[in-house]
């Protein structure tokens, strides 16, 4: 691991299109030193250099913080229907807490979607609904519109499918930051 910065690797980091003049100058400074040649090259290469190593970095970051979210945005997942779950059972359905205006648990929420079945494509691709396969979204679209209503039924079947997600605790925050309560509130009986 890198520990030491160097100013002209820091000035390289910094380069805009308001310093050019600037870093004109701090590279002509380098190039005049009284330092041997080897030593100029190894350290404006080393300097411009580094931005890559930086950039790898940065990207090895939002990787591991994508990952991460991922991870977070999960546990939150479980912990809401798992915490909805247990609440249910022992008859919740609203805590209210000092810090935390209350705790509810939210109902599910019912969806449905179309499911399309395609029985006979080749009238489907004369009429325009293809890509390269049938263009199953377009017709969902058209059906949805009702154009192309009897075509879609004649050669399609249709099926409405309901989804219902799972009930899911709510944690209503306080609208004004209460700050100088003990955290000894938090601590369970």
């Amino acid at each position: 691991m890198k520990t030491i910065r160097y100013q002209l690797e820091k000035d390289v980091e910094s380069a805009n299109a308001n310093n050019v003049d600037w870093l004109k100058m701090r590279f002509k400074e380098v190039l005049e030193s009284d330092k041997d040649f080897t030593r100029k090259c190894d350290y404006l290469g080393l300097s411009i250099a580094s931005i890559d190593d930086r950039l790898q970095s940065i990207d090895d970051e939002i990787k591991e913080l994508r990952a991460l979210k991922d991870v977070l945005k999960s546990a939150k997942e479980i912990s809401l229907t798992l915490g909805a779950q247990i609440f249910s059972d022992y008859g919740i359905s609203r805590l209210e807490g000092t810090r935390i205006s209350s705790i509810t648990i939210t109902n599910p929420i019912p969806s449905s979607k179309l499911k399309l079945t395609v029985i006979n494509d080749k009238p489907l691709i004369e009429a325009g609904f293809y890509k390269k396969v049938i263009d199953t979204d377009a017709l969902l679209e058209s059906y949805k519109a009702g154009d192309y209503v009897e075509l879609i039924s004649q050669y399609c079947t249709i099926e409405m499918i309901k989804e219902s997600q799972a009930k899911k605790l709510k944690i209503n925050k306080r609208r004004t930051t209460i700050t100088d309560l003990d955290d000894t509130l938090l601590e369970v009986a």
